[in-house]
């Protein structure tokens, strides 16, 4: 929330999350279980909603972002970002040992969980949800994703060959943005989704 009061200072920006941060105004914050049913600062309608790598800690992912869009003016973006999974590494690390390159194979009871959420889900479940795709972009890399990149030359071409010409409805233009080169090494990714008009707005 500061970082966009930094970047948007004109804007009205409010929060919500399982804990509320220190130092915040309890009015610009709402206590939100994700994984229910909300509806927080009421009247309010807003164009911009973010999730920021959110959607992998609890279930019932098609039901928060249908909140998300009720709460959206009619042509607001919906921005979430998650964890890339299908970066070298973590197809390596899969391979080898059954698990995504930064979460342990293990699980404790009491502790969040961290529920798998491919690319591909997560724009089905986005276009579930009433959202129209605009723009799939990953971000975040470090020296040693580099590492892979020898790999990533390897991989790329028979990716791009089987993204444009595999049998599926999907538009070609959304499966090379949700596949470019960048997915084999960057470590997140963001999908921008626009509320449309029509009688489920």
């Amino acid at each position: 929330m500061a970082t966009l009061r930094q970047f948007f200072p004109g804007a009205r920006v409010l929060g919500c999350d399982v804990q509320a941060p220190q130092r915040i105004s309890p009015t610009d914050f709402a206590l939100v279980d994700a994984s229910r049913s909300f509806n927080v600062f009421p009247p309010t309608k807003f164009d911009l909603v973010l999730s920021v790598s959110g959607v992998m800690e609890f279930d019932n992912t098609l039901q928060f972002f249908e909140q998300c869009k009720s709460h959206l003016n009619v042509g607001g973006m919906f921005l979430v970002s998650n964890d890339n999974l299908m970066s070298v590494r973590d197809r390596l690390s899969f391979f080898w040992l059954g698990k995504f390159r930064q979460y342990h194979i293990f699980t404790q009871q009491r502790q969040p969980t961290w529920k798998v959420i491919t690319i591909y889900n997560m724009i089905r479940i986005l276009q579930d949800a009433g959202f129209t795709i605009k723009e799939v972009r990953y971000c975040s890399v470090r020296g040693k994703d580099y590492l892979m990149l020898p790999l990533a030359l390897l991989i790329y071409p028979v990716q791009w060959v089987y993204v444009q010409f595999a049998k599926h409805a999907m538009p070609v233009a959304l499966r090379h943005a949700m596949y470019p080169f960048s997915c084999l090494l960057y470590r997140h990714y963001f999908i921008v989704c626009e509320k449309p008009a029509g009688p489920a707005s």
